[in-house]
């Protein structure tokens, strides 16, 4: 059976002209190649080379089986490195995603992302707002969807969203058509506390709320169950609403959100349209749910 090694050797002696020349170069010895260049020329029944004394010239039959060497050598060369290559990682990009972002949301994001860029890993970490700054700034995350001001070269308003008053379903103030408030309705009403707000009890204060504390919670699902459970009501994002409790609006509260994303300097502008386009279809968009 015909060998890849002693196609090599015969690949080196037509090229070198020479069997001492194709040993220094395969860094084997001339025995060896004689022996293998004997041995290919029974398994062609026909000789290679023809001798003048100590030269080596090839036939034209091996000139012509020559190319076909070259050929299967090239191949063989390109498969082991082929085999020996490692998988090359798909593209990942990393977002940063707020903790108080409605967690039915994130795992939209999720499915639209797998199903617009599928060749792209999509990474997410959830942070507090000063986490996600700290991410971004040390390039541990790519972007994050995050509470934003203006718009910037590496900043982009997705939606704002006000915020509202949840109240358990069987709430006196549950029944309002429309789903509309005042301040005044809100006072000296318990309040279950979250411990996320972006908002301090300072601010609702303000807005003339007494606050009457009826529980702390540091998860908002934990907060809207307590509320649906008519331990208190919430004042929250609109976007945190869920089907268990109401979402009043609260005239003259003032108070409202605007959630966006940052990006890192140096992201490839087709990432940052990619993540823009996909968060931009979700979230509190200036209507109901």
């Amino acid at each position: 059976m015909m060998k890849i090694q002693h196609l090599q050797f015969l690949s080196a002696v037509v090229e070198c002209g020479g069997v001492g020349k194709a040993a220094k170069r395969l860094h084997i010895s001339q025995p060896a190649i004689s022996v293998g260049l004997r041995t290919l020329e029974q398994e062609l029944g026909a000789p290679l080379f023809e001798r003048y004394g100590r030269r080596l010239v090839a036939t034209p039959n091996t000139m012509a089986f020559h190319q076909h060497a070259v050929d299967i050598l090239k191949r063989c060369e390109a498969a082991r490195l082929t085999f020996r290559a490692k998988p090359e990682a798909s593209p990942r990009l990393r977002v940063g995603v707020l903790t108080t972002i409605a967690g039915s949301d994130v795992s939209s994001l999720t499915e639209v992302w797998s199903h617009r860029q599928p060749s792209t890993r999509l990474q997410l970490w959830e942070g507090d707002q000063q986490r996600l700054v700290q991410w971004l700034r040390a390039g541990r995350i790519d972007a994050a969807w995050t509470l934003v001001g203006k718009e910037t070269t590496t900043t982009r308003v997705l939606w704002r969203e006000p915020f509202v008053a949840l109240v358990p379903r069987d709430h006196r103030l549950a029944g309002r058509r429309p789903a509309r408030i005042t301040t005044a309705d809100l006072d000296g009403e318990p309040i279950v506390m979250r411990g996320t707000c972006e908002l301090k009890n300072g601010r609702l204060s303000a807005a003339g709320i007494t606050i009457r504390t009826a529980a702390r919670a540091q998860r908002d699902d934990l907060a809207l169950r307590l509320v649906a459970q008519g331990i208190g009501i919430a004042i929250a994002p609109r976007s945190l609403a869920t089907r268990d409790v109401v979402s009043l609006a609260v005239t003259k509260l003032g108070l409202a959100r605007a959630i966006g994303l940052k990006w890192r300097t140096g992201l490839p502008k087709d990432m940052i349209d990619a993540v823009v386009d996909a968060t931009s279809s979700l979230g509190w968009i200036g209507g109901p749910r």
